[in-house]
């Protein structure tokens, strides 16, 4: 018996290289808010993935998006830093309440 499981395992091996390859760790990405812009107008990430958005300013900054599925709404005084994961593939706009110009776009691939 033991000698079929120990072939199991060895047959279904590459297999298992393969999810971990096709369904590797989130990455992590950083956007610093400066000078009432965004530090990248333009990000491409993968589902999964995570953007810790920063506010270098000495304002505050109200981030968010009303992208259906991505939707999040954050206040940030000076110096904090919030983290967002983006779970559904598509392109989200972020935007900033107070400073109408800042914008960014995500684009989540799957």
């Amino acid at each position: 018996m033991m000698t079929w499981l120990r072939g199991a395992a060895l047959a279904l091996a590459p297999l298992g290289a393969l999810l971990v390859h096709a369904y590797g760790t989130a990455a992590d990405f950083t956007i610093i808010q400066k000078n009432s812009t965004f530090s990248v107008h333009q990000i491409t990430i993968k589902v999964g993935d995570r953007i810790t958005f920063v506010n270098a300013d000495s304002a505050n900054h109200n981030v968010y998006s009303e992208t259906k599925g991505s939707e999040f709404d954050i206040l940030q005084r000076p110096g904090r830093s919030d983290t967002v994961r983006f779970s559904q593939p598509g392109t989200v706009e972020v935007l900033c309440a107070i400073h109408p110009d800042m914008r960014l776009e995500v684009q989540v691939r799957p």
